[in-house]
């Protein structure tokens, strides 16, 4: 398959798979709407009721959610080691390859990200070990740039879920005084139980969506470098200072 090829299917596979992940909550929503037989607590009721007393803020953060998710499933396909540093590839070079076995995986049609590495010191096989090294860390700190370019979305939105549920707290707040306000319900709880109700829904969704986003981030992020990382030390053992073979 030509290059050109690839990068239309790529190019494709990426909104199908947010379309998928979509699909797939509001089916689970869907399959969670059905009333509960205790009618009491914050969460009672069906999950549309609940959507609906959480207010318009609400909809905004379950739509980031279905995005983190989509994300999340997409950086998980980006940076599987089999695209990075395939387990056979790290075992031959720990063991120690020839320049012969390192031309042979740089001819390959593999774009592994080791390869890339690989192939960016070898190309300066005849040059001094300061210039093969630079040219090996040129490749990692692209490679991390751009595996990491894919992790931010997730990091954006796990900054800006607990923020929108400050947002519907704040409306939520503003909607109970302005009850007092005009009705004068202090001494009445059920006059303020739908702004308050707003004001704790929005807060709790907004961390729900938030923790697990920013988990995934910093688990995203930790792994790119580690193998990465990995993949430097090994190109530069193999290249700066080959095995004798």
């Amino acid at each position: 398959m030509s290059r050109s090829r690839r990068t239309r299917r790529a190019g494709l596979q990426q909104p199908i798979l947010y379309l998928v992940v979509a699909a797939l909550c509001t089916i689970a929503y869907v399959a969670f709407a059905g009333e509960t037989d205790d009618a009491s607590g914050m969460l009672s009721g069906s999950a549309w009721d609940t959507l609906q007393r959480g207010g318009s803020v609400m909809y905004v953060i379950l739509l980031a959610s279905a995005v983190g998710l989509g994300f999340i499933f997409e950086v998980s396909y980006v940076t599987r080691r089999s695209v990075i540093l395939p387990a056979e590839t790290e075992k031959r070079l720990v063991d120690g390859m020839s320049s012969e076995e390192i031309k042979q995986i740089v001819d390959s049609d593999e774009t592994s990200r080791v390869n890339l590495i690989l192939a960016a010191g070898y190309r300066w096989r005849r040059e001094s070990h300061d210039q093969i090294a630079t040219a090996i860390e040129e490749i990692v700190d692209e490679s991390i740039w751009q595996l990491k370019r894919s992790t931010r979305p997730i990091g954006i939105i796990a900054n800006t879920a607990p923020l929108l549920g400050l947002l519907g707290t704040v409306a939520g707040i503003i909607e109970a005084f302005s009850v007092v306000a005009e009705q004068g319900a202090l001494g009445d709880p059920g006059a303020l139980a739908g702004g308050i109700s707003k004001a704790l829904l929005t807060t709790c969704f907004g961390l729900i969506v938030a923790i697990p986003m920013l988990l995934s981030y910093h688990y995203f992020t930790g792994r790119i470098d580690n193998l990465i990382r990995r993949c430097e030390i090994l190109a530069k053992q193999n290249l700066i200072i080959p095995p004798d073979h």
